[in-house]
């Protein structure tokens, strides 16, 4: 080592950095792994979603086959189906056929459909058509949309006014079980139903009874979640009929039972009308009207296809003093059998005519034309009185109008005569003998001048493409021109009908049900003359001078506003700052729980109601003439509305 000597010319030593191929090749296999268990992780996801919604597909296509399956089983087979056979012992059989769905429902009857309907989002609820036991007939159809409250009480009401014996079909289309309360649940029951305790949301079922007799049939398919249906079912059964002796009765033969027979003999549910034993009366003899200035006046009852509304309102009608059945007009919209049959019950006229137009347009044209016939049929009349088929009247509801017509003729600064009180609710009207002037047009049972309606109305009623509402366009600026209305405090009309275009349960609940009616006859009232233009504004001021102020440093809505007392009146102002500026009166509405949707009632910035039993005088501050009697001390009542986030949540 001591000899050795470095080589100059000998490149400089450099250590080498790389791995070994073993360790490199290593590194890069565990690199691969991770992306390749990262791909597999993301295919396997992947494939689990694709095998969930592949399982919905197959169950979604798997129910809707098995509907389509049975809807065209029943059809391939309603072609050869036999007709109703006739057993040994003579009597008649008939094959029923009853199918329930989510979207559809259907009812043959011996080979031929007596209730199809597959319309989407329409005829919800429980269906039910009643056939008469000896000839099979259709005596009636209908549809409870017990998803909506209320309508299992008229479910109830319908099913206990329909006669013993007579064969009853049900039939569910999409739900009818939400608001299908224990009380109908067990009316079912108490027919011989096994399921009906326990329908619930969206089951489908089918049910053929012989009411207070036998079971034919029931079928029901439960659904198995929330967010689904249960499977169509469809009903077959068969049902013996018995013999015309046995489903008819026998009255004596006069006039008014002939009609009852025919009646009672084509259409079903309406109760004792039908009665065997003791029938309830179809001819009324109410109390005559002492000097009755409307004894000739033409009435015209503006009618659809709502039957038992109808027979319920002619009931009231001709049960109150002073009509006069020959002047009565049923005009009825669109060729249905039923509403007639109603009418030619009580031996009244009735008018059909074809449907214009579509909702809103297709009710306003068959007032029009309702309206243009009476005048045509009656051409000495001045007057109509418009009424609907879902109103009951007050006994005394041609002595309030015989009391007050000749002001629409003495006074020109009316509009009408309406029985309604918009605010007229049973803890907001009181006085049965007094009148108000309004600057709205109530309707609901009301009197229309033949003038009004020739001169002004008629001329430019809406035409049938414009989607109005009529009595919204007679209320406008433009038709009234500043001409008021004179209504009662207590209502002589009461709006029944909880279904129709623009009403539901939801609505009458909230705004009509509590409407008070006048039951008292003979009410006389007070200083008819003091509704006319300027005799009613000394009335006005004379009792705004004996009003007592109210302490306006109180909640107007808590019910310590208005003292514990009785017939006294108070006066109260809230802030009005214009004439449209009806912010505080539609809180205060809401609050005492009377009409809030829009402004009716008022007169030049007053509105008058009873709280407590004491009349209340609400002046507009300082939009009304009238609040130039506030005193300067008192500070106008204002009431903020709700923030906009608040009125949507609730």
């Amino acid at each position: 080592m001591d000899e050795w000597k470095p080589n100059p010319r000998a490149k400089p030593f450099v250590p080498r950095r790389h791995r070994s191929w073993f360790i490199a090749w290593k590194y890069r296999l565990r690199g691969q792994r991770s992306v390749r268990r990262l791909c597999q992780t993301g295919a396997l996801l992947f494939l689990l979603v694709t095998i969930i919604v592949n399982i919905k597909l197959i169950l979604g296509t798997r129910r809707a086959a098995n509907e389509e399956e049975l809807e065209e089983n029943y059809d391939d087979a309603m072609p050869n189906m036999e007709t109703a056979r006739r057993p040994s012992h003579g009597r008649k059989v008939l094959d029923i056929e009853v199918y329930s769905s989510r979207s559809k429902v259907y009812v043959a009857v011996d080979g031929t459909t007596v209730l199809e309907d597959e319309v989407k989002e329409q005829s919800r609820g429980i269906h039910v058509i009643v056939l008469n036991q000896a000839s099979g007939h259709v005596m009636a159809k209908r549809v409870f949309d017990t998803y909506s409250p209320h309508e299992d009480e008229a479910m109830i009401l319908f099913l206990n006014m329909v006669s013993r014996g007579r064969i009853l079909l049900f039939t569910i289309k999409d739900e009818g079980s939400f608001h299908l309360k224990d009380s109908a649940k067990n009316l079912l029951k108490s027919l011989g139903s096994q399921i009906a305790s326990s329908l619930s949301w969206r089951d489908m079922w089918t049910f053929v009874v012989k009411k207070a007799g036998q079971v034919y049939g029931e079928k029901h398919s439960k659904s198995p979640a929330l967010a689904t249906w249960g499977d169509p079912v469809l009903l077959k059964t068969e049902v013996q009929l018995t013999s015309t002796e046995d489903a008819e009765c026998h009255w004596a033969d006069t006039d008014a039972n002939r009609r009852r027979k025919t009646f009672c003999s084509k259409v079903e549910g309406y109760g004792s009308i039908c009665s065997c034993k003791d029938p309830a009366p179809i001819e009324f003899n109410p109390e005559p009207l002492k000097d009755n200035k409307v004894y000739d006046v033409p009435v015209a009852v503006i009618a659809g296809n709502r039957p038992n509304y109808l027979y319920r309102m002619l009931r009231s009608l001709l049960s109150a003093q002073g009509v006069n059945p020959e002047k009565i007009i049923v005009f009825i919209d669109g060729y249905y059998e039923e509403p007639m049959d109603v009418v030619e019950l009580f031996g009244l006229k009735g008018v059909q005519h074809t449907p214009i137009s579509i909702k809103n347009a297709r009710v306003s044209q068959h007032y029009k034309a309702s309206l243009t016939a009476t005048f045509n049929l009656h051409p000495d009349a001045k007057f109509t009185v418009v009424l609907e088929e879902d109103l009951d009247i007050s006994v005394d509801f041609f002595s309030f109008l015989s009391q007050t017509i000749h002001l629409l003729e003495e006074d020109e600064s009316l509009y009408c005569i309406s029985a309604w009180n918009d605010q007229g609710y049973e803890h907001t009207a009181e006085d049965i003998a007094l009148l108000y002037r309004v600057e709205s047009m109530p309707g609901l049972g009301w009197v229309l001048k033949k003038s009004l309606y020739k001169d002004e109305l008629e001329p430019k009623w809406p035409t049938p493409e414009k989607l109005w509402d009529w009595d919204m366009w007679v209320r406008m600026p433009e038709q009234r021109k500043g001409r008021e209305c004179i209504i009662p405090d207590v209502s002589r009309s009461y709006h029944f009908g909880i279904v129709g275009l623009n009403m539901n349960g939801y609505f009458h609940e909230a705004y009509f049900k509590k409407h008070k009616l006048n039951t008292v006859p003979n009410v006389q009232l007070k200083n008819i003359d003091s509704l006319k233009k300027d005799a009613y504004e000394k009335e006005i001021h004379k009792l705004l001078s004996e009003a007592k102020v109210l302490d306006h440093t109180k909640n107007p809505c808590e019910d310590s506003f208005i003292p514990d007392t009785e017939g006294k009146i108070y006066l109260m102002y809230i802030r009005m700052d214009q004439e449209a500026d009806f912010t505080t009166w539609t809180q205060l509405a809401k609050c005492l729980h009377i009409w809030d949707l829009d402004v009716r009632g008022n007169h030049k910035g007053m509105w008058r109601l009873f709280r407590k039993k004491n009349h209340l005088l609400v002046v507009g501050t300082p939009s009304s003439p009238y609040s130039i009697k506030k005193p300067a001390s008192i500070i106008p009542i204002y009431i903020e509305p709700p923030p906009k986030e608040d009125v949507e949540l609730n």
